[in-house]
């Protein structure tokens, strides 16, 4: 130490240890009187030490004093942030209409109100009922009695009557048969939570939406797969109004949801149907449509707009390739009806002004009259316009936008195929004005058959086009899958035309008779001529190039392509032996049976399995005589040991 001696122990400026002691991490002990420490004596070092004095601690400042500064500063950060947000010019939700009257919101309350569901709670005597009030004055109840209070409106159901020997009345059987259907029971998403739970309310369009990465993939499929051969929406307007319901700028309606689940439904649908789709696209296609069903009333309902149309029309064709019973005809009526109500397909429209996009508007006018010409078609319902209240021009063949365009994968072959569908629907609604309506019972049958003769001709002129003069080979060669579907789509009701005109000249030109009934096919069947048989096979062919493993495409076209198998195999029984069918044609015959199965199933279409039934009874008469044929080929051959081409337990695909 210094020569003034050891400093006070515990001071600010103590010194533990000498230098020494200090780099070696040593315990410095000093003896009482001595100028170095035990250590240093003993090795004989210069024991020197160095004070140093430790920092005083700061002052402490006032904490409330810190904390107020702290809060000054957060409160201008979110002012300044909230200034650089941008802000929605409109409200997303519309101000309250004050001309609706007082009466409206309170029968508006009383609906919402009986909606509210009600527990059913035991009934309680009159006689026995205590007021509960009365143990605030006297004495609060005991746990015992809590517990049987519990128990008896909670676990206990001896107070209930039970519905496991319940019979409905025969007055609802038919509903009782329905809330048992399969298709009522709660489905699975594709992470396997059920979808529907048991006391689940029914699905509302509840500004539900996927990521966005995946929003705008299916909106990208929405617009090549569909809407590039069906134009129900301008690309531009749909993306805005997708891009619109993301930011939260949504106003809310039905409408506006579901026009937005029907896009992804309908990509969904489309999705299933590529080369990459799986089994869920379907289900979730099948799903968005589950949540808009709901709104349908209130749909049906809304003030007319163009943006109610094509949901409307949307919803008919998401309908249209599900398994669902709705009628889709229903929606497509309405839309069109709507669209009457607004005279979209006017020339002269005084509500029509500069703004409105009114190609569009006719695309939309021409797509609703096709969907509504089809069923008329396939179903022998009555349609909705006549054709000679259409005043709106043709599509483009070669629009600005493209829209309506299929264009080859490879080479140069560019086609309209929605104009070219247009030109088809005027020849259907011709068809059905002058043959398949009232109109042939005040002819005379021979000129009824003349006008009949000269639509024919007028559809097979129609039909060479640089499109359907192609042969299936070629088209599967050019074309996209989706644009192949969209093809076969046009076939199939180029077919079912046909077929319904040569019927009607086969069933004694009633036009009340549907040929795609069993019945009519089956007196059809036993014809020797079949004039549509060639169409039939073109039909089957382009199917068969066509991948049809996701059948959902034949879920539309079920009715021509049974029609379609028919009058090919009574064409081949009727034949000679020298026009029968090759092993080629036998086992896409064999395939498309079996997609047909898949369609129909053992569902509660009757009228369905009554014609796949016929189609099996055909087929198989079929295969049994082309092997009784090369049976006795091979016998005179000498070579019955060759292995069979095809049995009869080929048939038994369920």
């Amino acid at each position: 130490m210094s020569g003034t001696g050891v400093e006070k122990r515990g001071s600010a400026a103590t010194v533990k240890a000498c230098d020494s002691c200090r780099k070696r991490k040593r315990r410095c002990l000093w003896t009482a009187g001595a100028s170095s420490c035990n250590h240093c004596v003993q090795l004989k070092e210069n024991c020197t030490t160095t004070h140093v004095r430790k920092q005083r601690a700061k002052t402490r400042k006032d904490r409330s004093i810190e904390y107020e500064r702290r809060i000054q500063n957060l409160e201008a950060l979110l002012q300044e942030r909230s200034a650089a947000q941008p802000h929605i010019q409109q409200q997303p939700l519309q101000p309250p209409d004050s001309s609706l009257s007082l009466s409206t919101w309170v029968d508006n309350l009383r609906s919402e109100v009986d909606a509210f569901p009600v527990n059913n709670f035991p009934d309680v005597d009159p006689e026995s009922y205590v007021d509960r009030l009365e143990y605030s004055s006297q004495e609060e109840p005991s746990s015992a009695q809590t517990a049987d209070l519990s128990l008896s409106n909670g676990t206990d159901d001896a107070g209930f009557q039970t519905l496991d020997d319940f019979e409905p009345s025969a007055d609802f059987q038919v509903e009782a048969a329905l809330l048992q259907d399969p298709s009522f029971q709660p489905s699975l998403s594709p992470e396997g939570i059920p979808i529907i739970e048991g006391n689940a309310t029914p699905y509302q369009c509840n500004a539900y939406l996927p990521p966005a990465e995946l929003g705008t993939s299916l909106l990208t499929e929405f617009l090549v797969d569909f809407n590039t051969a069906n134009p129900l929406y301008r690309p531009r307007d749909i993306t805005q109004h997708l891009r619109i319901c993301y930011e939260g700028g949504s106003d809310g309606s039905a409408l506006a949801w579901a026009s937005i689940y029907v896009i992804f439904g309908i990509a969904h649908r489309s999705r299933g149907l590529s080369a990459v789709g799986t089994p869920e696209d379907d289900q979730l296609a099948d799903w968005y449509l589950r949540k808009i069903l709901p709104t349908v009333s209130g749909l049906l309902v809304a003030p007319p707009t163009f943006g109610l149309v094509q949901c409307l029309l949307g919803l008919a064709m998401l309908i249209r390739s599900s398994r669902q019973e709705t009628p889709y005809s229903l929606y497509v009526s309405t839309a069109l009806r709507i669209a009457q109500c607004f005279a979209y397909n006017s020339e002269n429209n005084l509500q029509m002004t500069s703004h409105q996009d009114i190609e569009q508007q006719r695309r939309v006018f021409w797509l609703a009259f096709i969907l509504d010409t089809d069923e008329n078609i396939f179903s022998n319902v009555p349609i909705t316009h006549s054709r000679d209240d259409i005043t709106a021009v043709f599509p483009a063949d070669d629009p600005y936008d493209s829209l309506g365009t299929v264009t080859a994968a490879e080479g140069n072959l560019k086609v309209n195929i929605f104009a070219l569908r247009v030109h088809l629907v005027l020849l259907q609604s011709e068809a059905i004005d002058q043959v398949l309506s009232m109109k042939p019972r005040k002819r005379a049958p021979q000129e009824t058959v003349t006008i009949t003769q000269t639509l024919l001709q007028k559809l097979k002129k129609w039909r060479d086009n640089e499109l359907f003069s192609r042969t299936p080979e070629e088209l599967f060669q050019l074309l996209y899958r989706s644009d192949l579907l969209h093809t076969l789509s046009v076939e199939a009701s180029y077919f079912a035309t046909v077929f319904r005109l040569q019927a009607f000249l086969v069933l004694g030109l009633d036009p009340w008779v549907n040929p795609f009934s069993t019945d009519s096919l089956a007196k059809l069947a036993g014809q020797k001529r079949h004039e549509a048989w060639k169409d039939a096979e073109h039909l089957l062919g382009l199917l068969a190039v066509t991948p049809h493993d996701q059948f959902r495409i034949c879920v539309v076209l079920k009715r021509p392509l049974i029609a379609a198998l028919v009058t090919v195999l009574s064409h081949h029984l009727h034949s000679p032996p020298e026009s029968a069918p090759s092993y080629t044609k036998m086992r896409e015959y064999f395939d498309i049976y079996r997609t047909i199965i898949k369609i129909i199933g053992d569902g509660e279409d009757l009228e369905m399995q009554r014609a796949r039934d016929l189609a099996m009874e055909l087929l198989t008469k079929l295969n049994i005589g082309l092997e009784a044929k090369r049976l006795n080929e091979l016998g005179e051959k000498g070579e019955l040991g060759r292995p069979l081409l095809a049995t009869r337990t080929s048939l038994d695909l369920r």
